[in-house]
């Protein structure tokens, strides 16, 4: 029997703010200060367990299965840590950005309910599936301990000793923590493809609405709404690009690391550990490169036809203002940092995995060899 269950707009914003509640995202509109103490006292414990993990690498600099998975764990710690300071620089531009969502949502007409219902059917069920993959992969990774011979989750090294049970406990519970830390880091990459989904759902109707443009009047509303479009865009990829690269480079690390562990001799339950983290990391980019293709599909291309099939009905003296706005429809919103990071894309998406099997295979060769 098929379960169907219909996730709403407003559901899928309440899911995203609890999924991403350790990165502080979405500041309270009162008790900023214990806000901030808090956000400064996560960071302050991720980076807790990033100092260790370093130690750990240069006490067992001949093991290469520790060195792993410690530069596995502080890849993680370093993508929240980036995340965070993030969301602190441009926690105005995200605060704005979530209050117009949140107002849309609650103020839409019927065809635009429609309309971002019909993106939220279209992206939800992977969300969702990525974001519990966040979490059980590192569920998965913190009760190593209970079936594996390891005492911890990490093999962090401390500068005391944790022999005794209630400070092995308090570090249980501290690396317990910073993995959900990570996780979070992970799912706030579903918070900037909400925004996204969000922002395509609205040129949808933009692009819509100029069938019932009759005159200049209108056209110059209709500019004004692109405008505001477009300045939200601008706002948004500020923020999104520099996750995006945060994720894509420490998903690289974790995959070509994470495939070495695969193909070595270690315990099974130990490749089950890293073989969930591989599938999840290697999807995860996959997160922002759906919503941000189809960003530049309904940005430009769908935008320009709707555009070019209603401005030719229009006076010679509209129809001049329609061919400004045709004309820079063409150029499409994008996601990157030049130099750093490519256009987010389904091509740039396919790139990525070729180049990341491609190592994969070479690591391979390497270590059989």
């Amino acid at each position: 029997m098929r379960l169907n269950v219909q996730v709403t707009p407003k559901k899928a914003i309440k899911f995203t703010k609890l999924t991403v509640f350790l990165t502080c995202a979405w500041p309270p509109r009162k008790r900023l200060f214990l806000f901030k103490v808090f956000m400064c006292f996560s960071v302050f414990l991720s980076i807790a367990l990033l100092l260790p993990l370093i130690v750990s690498i240069i006490q067992h600099s001949d093991n290469f299965f520790i060195i792993i998975k410690s530069v596995i764990f502080i890849c993680g710690i370093v993508n929240y840590v980036a995340k965070v300071i993030t969301v602190r620089i441009y926690h105005e531009e995200l605060q704005e950005l979530g209050t117009i969502v949140d107002q849309f949502v609650d103020k839409a007409n019927d065809q635009e309910k429609i309309v971002m219902q019909k993106l939220i059917d279209k992206c939800w069920k992977f969300q969702f599936f990525m974001t519990c993959s966040y979490y059980l992969t590192t569920t998965a990774m913190l009760i190593g301990p209970l079936v594996l011979t390891q005492k911890f989750p990490t093999d962090a090294i401390y500068p005391f000793s944790v022999d005794n049970l209630v400070v092995s406990r308090i570090v249980y519970l501290h690396q317990c923590f910073v993995g959900y830390q990570c996780s979070a880091g992970m799912a706030l990459d579903c918070q900037a493809a909400l925004f996204i989904w969000f922002l395509s759902g609205k040129f949808e109707l933009l692009g819509a609405e100029s069938k019932s443009v009759v005159n200049h009047d209108q056209l110059c509303h209709f500019v004004e709404k692109h405008q505001d479009l477009l300045i939200f865009a601008d706002k948004l990829i500020l923020s999104t690009r520099i996750m995006a690269l945060s994720t894509v480079s420490v998903t690289k690390i974790g995959m070509i690391f994470g495939g070495i562990v695969l193909i070595s001799n270690e315990p099974l339950a130990v490749k089950v550990q890293f073989g969930i983290m591989v599938m999840s990391t290697t999807a995860n980019i996959y997160v922002c490169t759906w919503a941000a293709d189809y960003l530049i599909t309904v940005s430009s291309s769908t935008l320009s036809e709707e555009i070019f099939g209603s401005s030719w009905k229009h006076e010679p003296k509209v129809r001049k203002m329609w061919s400004i706005v045709l004309l820079r429809s063409q150029k499409p919103v994008i996601i990157n940092i030049p130099g750093l990071l490519n256009n987010l894309s389904n091509e740039y998406y396919a790139a990525f995995l070729s180049a990341a099997f491609s190592a994969f295979a070479t690591i391979r060769v390497a270590v059989n060899s």
